[in-house]
């Protein structure tokens, strides 16, 4: 063992087109109607738990302010405590 680190060899991720009619974006068309169709609950994530806190916000999408995507837990003051002290 010396002091030089052994740090990897970065490697890119590969440049994908998205062209009309291409398989990346059919794909990633696909992907979005998924997201759109199905609307997740995000908890907080505390010490390495979900926490759930039932104070409920809407995450809605950027160019659609009336499509909700997720709802999530909202942190108060215990919970903010509970990180602190994680």
């Amino acid at each position: 063992m010396n002091g030089k680190p052994n740090i990897p060899v970065p490697v890119n991720e590969p440049v994908l087109c998205y062209a009309p009619g291409s398989p990346e974006k059919l794909a990633l068309k696909a992907k979005i109607k998924e997201f759109r169709s199905a609307q997740m609950e995000i908890p907080l994530y505390i010490g390495g738990k979900d926490v759930r806190t039932g104070k409920l916000a809407e995450a809605v999408c950027p160019h659609d302010h009336k499509h909700v995507l997720a709802k999530y837990h909202q942190a108060g003051p215990r919970e903010t405590k509970m990180a602190i002290e994680a």
